[in-house]
């Protein structure tokens, strides 16, 4: 060992190339940047619009004049078509379910019931109403047993004999099994 030159210890360090060392540069810079390099938007539209027309900013929004102020035409006035009223289609059946329903039909024929007079109007529709009813019960077969009042007075006092003593157990077991048995009308109570 020479007295000039110190005597060194090795550090484990290698010596890279140039060249190795500028590929490491380049990757490390191309490692720190990330996404697209400034000012792409502005030089993507341009390249698009290279054409000759001149680029929209995509910023500003419609040009087209809006009236502030709602002006009447002068032209011809438009007629409004005629709305056709939609009847709701019932069938019989729920038709006459809902005038047994009503409410207020059932209030006025309380109210003829108790002896009160109704108006004209109000008369008209429960007449109306009682009318389509007695349609409906026709229509659909059903027989109402609720009129005592219309009797046509067909019943015949003078052929009803009354029975003497109620019929015994045997006599009736008899007409009950005879096939063309017909019941005993029950006698109309008498009036005051």
């Amino acid at each position: 060992m020479s007295a000039k030159q110190p005597n060194r210890k090795p550090t484990g360090k290698r010596k890279e190339s140039d060249a190795s060392a500028l590929e490491g540069r380049e990757r490390k810079r191309a490692a720190k940047r990330k996404g697209l390099k400034a000012g792409s938007r502005q030089q993507a539209e341009q390249s698009s619009n290279k054409n000759g027309k001149q680029a929209k900013d995509p910023r500003i929004g419609s040009r087209k004049p809006v009236a502030l102020i709602v002006e009447e035409k002068s032209g011809k006035p438009v007629a409004p078509k005629p709305v056709k009223e939609k009847k709701l289609v019932m069938t019989p059946e729920q038709e006459l379910a809902a005038i047994e329903n009503d409410d207020r039909l059932n209030d006025l024929l309380d109210r003829l019931d108790a002896g009160e007079t109704l108006e004209a109007a109000e008369q008209t529709w429960v007449d109306q109403r009682v009318d389509r009813y007695q349609e409906l019960m026709d229509e659909l077969g059903i027989i109402d047993n609720d009129d005592d009042e219309d009797d046509d007075g067909s019943f015949d006092d003078a052929s009803y004999d009354e029975p003497s003593q109620p019929a015994s157990e045997e006599e009736l077991w008899d007409r009950f099994t005879q096939v063309d048995y017909q019941p005993e009308p029950k006698p109309e109570p008498k009036k005051k």
